[in-house]
C-alpha cells in the first residue's frame, strides 16, 4: 500500500502553498501561464503538509 496526494484541479487557485510546504521539491509542478499545479504522485511521501497548507482544500492524501 502507498499513500499519495490527490488534487481537485477545479479548486486550485495557484497560490503555491503546497509547493512551499512540501519537503520534496519534485512532487508539485507550477504552471505560471495557467496558474495551476500538477502532482507527481509517485514522489509523494504522504506527509499531508500540503493538505494542511492549502487554503482552498484542493488537496487530499489517500491510500491506494
Amino acid at each position: 500500500m502507498y499513500v499519495s496526494v490527490r488534487l481537485a484541479e477545479e479548486k486550485c487557485n495557484g497560490c503555491r502553498m503546497c509547493v512551499f510546504t512540501c519537503p520534496d521539491p519534485n512532487v508539485f509542478n507550477f504552471y505560471k501561464d495557467k496558474k495551476k499545479i500538477s502532482v507527481n504522485a509517485s514522489r509523494c511521501k504522504g506527509c499531508g503538509l500540503c493538505v494542511v497548507a492549502c487554503p482552498k482544500e484542493a488537496l487530499s492524501v489517500s491510500a491506494g
